[in-house]
């Protein structure tokens, strides 16, 4: 079943019925035109995601930080809580995929004493962001993966309609994603699409 950027604002909780999208479905995931990869530094919440097996151990705050290297390169280190209350981390390497677009990256992971670890680069397409650099929607072209993500963990309800109008126009099927739980934002992971009709 597909969901609208309508029911993805419900779903997160924020109680607003926004028009549903005026873009229509497309069959092709595409990335934006560009990322100015220094106004993409910093930290990244992440909102909702498609669930990854190097998440599998997490139970919330989701993060990612992000840094510029002089190479060209981008640091990546992502985190979470466990459990068992411990906060986990995996350093990795961003480089553009596309001489063309810097939409397009890979994303590979060293492996950790946690055992995260990617042995093949992974797809990381920017797929949906917004021009202040305040929230963005990664995806890949097979659609197995997801990450929406926001500078906070209460993103505004315009940031929200944003994200879910980049998912619904990419093509993804909202209920594969879940709510992050994270300290200050969602307090339970949930499915995105939990309890519409």
């Amino acid at each position: 079943m597909r969901f609208t950027a309508a029911t993805a604002i419900v779903a997160l909780g924020l109680g607003v019925v926004p028009a549903p999208a005026s873009a229509e479905e497309t069959t092709e995931v595409r990335p934006v035109r560009s990322v100015d990869l220094e106004r993409y530094d910093g930290r990244w919440v992440q909102v909702a995601a498609i669930p990854q097996p190097f998440q599998a151990q997490c139970v919330r705050n989701d993060s990612a930080d992000y840094t510029v290297l002089p190479e060209g390169q981008v640091k990546v280190v992502n985190s979470c809580t466990r459990a068992d209350g411990v906060t986990t981390s995996l350093e990795g390497r961003a480089r553009q995929a596309d001489p063309a677009s810097t939409a397009k990256l890979e994303v590979s992971f060293v492996r950790t004493a946690d055992g995260w670890s990617f042995d093949e680069p992974g797809t990381y397409w920017v797929i949906g962001l917004d021009r202040d650099y305040r929230w963005a929607v990664v995806g890949a072209p097979d659609r197995r993966s997801g990450f929406v993500l926001a500078r906070t963990p209460v993103p505004s309800r315009k940031d929200v309609r944003g994200m879910a109008q980049a998912l619904v126009r990419n093509g993804y099927d909202l209920c594969d994603f879940r709510i992050t739980a994270q300290d200050g934002g969602a307090p339970d992971s949930a499915p995105l699409c939990e309890g519409q009709p």
